[in-house]
């Protein structure tokens, strides 16, 4: 996309909104978006297939669709324009059968789709992978997310029955997930347990007081301790967004490179999803995944987890 286009799309932070009405009835997507803000239909088109154009709230693929009505179009920003630069690495599948598929996800890549992106995220990459592998489209589904800056374990299902069986064990807490932190300074305890509440206030995530959000419960146990830093153990006990990371700020040492709720020193942010350990929802035989840590983390070996797993 040229540099002008992509300056006809900037009138806002993050997206234009549209007003389509009955004068565009007939015409395609792709010509409404040339027409509206002055883009090639090419240019149009691939901005479509990006995934960064939402018709009626939901994202609309197809540069073909024909406009029907009155609908609302918002076309969101991606801040690179829609270059296409995300596939996995086989080398970081963790675990596969065919039922599921554990990745070691990079930070800085999305989970899923973003309202700007539908191609750079794992999810995509994934179902791209298989479906060229199989030469047909891949059965992919998944129950968990981690933040786009939240590198390690991310587990998908590979087909239908196992995606249910595995949404059950989710559901019902069947699956440990562990985490490590470098956090910020120096936590006076050893081991304690977080139960803030978990909410939003004024768009943002935020810890309550007990009662005035959704339950949280994470454990968390002191694994080193350096002079400016220390590398916690976390086991998030329910499935709250951002948990882990406001329970830490909570308590004064945010995890290291967070922007949103510390300081933000450091080079990202250093949370790590490591391990995973739940029954496998065809076989029921226990699955432990295990995620090695980032060269860049310079953890001390050898450091036992709380079950005596070596890192």
């Amino acid at each position: 996309m040229s540099k002008a286009s992509r300056r006809r799309l900037s009138s806002s932070p993050s997206f234009r909104r549209l007003q389509a009405d009955s004068s565009s009835n007939g015409i395609s997507l792709a010509e409404y978006l040339s027409r509206e803000l002055s883009l090639t239909l090419d240019e149009a088109s691939d901005l479509i297939d990006f995934g960064a154009v939402q018709v009626g709230g939901r994202q609309e693929r197809n540069p073909a669709t024909h406009l029907t009505g009155f609908s609302e179009i918002r076309v969101y920003r991606p801040w690179g324009g829609p270059c296409r630069h995300y596939e996995i690495d086989p080398a970081r599948i963790l675990y596969r059968d065919r039922h599921l598929l554990a990745y070691d996800k990079e930070h800085g890549i999305p989970s899923q789709q973003t309202p700007s992106d539908g191609y750079n995220n794992l999810f995509a990459a994934l179902q791209r992978y298989l479906a060229a592998e199989a030469r047909m489209d891949a059965y992919v589904a998944l129950h968990h997310r981690l933040d786009r800056e939240t590198g390690g374990i991310i587990l998908f299902s590979l087909d239908r029955e196992a995606n249910r069986q595995l949404g059950n064990a989710f559901q019902h807490r069947r699956v440990q997930k562990d985490y490590l932190a470098w956090v910020s300074g120096n936590p006076q305890e050893d081991q304690w347990i977080s139960l803030e509440d978990i909410g939003r206030k004024e768009g943002r995530y935020c810890t309550l007081p007990p009662g005035e959000g959704k339950t949280a419960r994470t454990i968390f146990t002191v694994l080193w301790r350096e002079t400016q830093r220390t590398l916690v153990w976390a086991r998030p006990m329910t499935g709250r967004t951002h948990q882990i990371r406001l329970h830490l700020a909570a308590r004064g040492i945010p995890v290291l490179g967070d922007r949103t709720y510390g300081n933000g020193q450091g080079e990202r942010l250093y949370l790590y999803s490591h391990r995973m350990t739940l029954p496998h929802p065809v076989t029921r035989s226990e699955l432990r995944l295990i995620a090695p840590l980032p060269s860049d983390w310079r953890v001390p070996f050898p450091i036992s987890l709380p079950d005596d797993t070596k890192l």
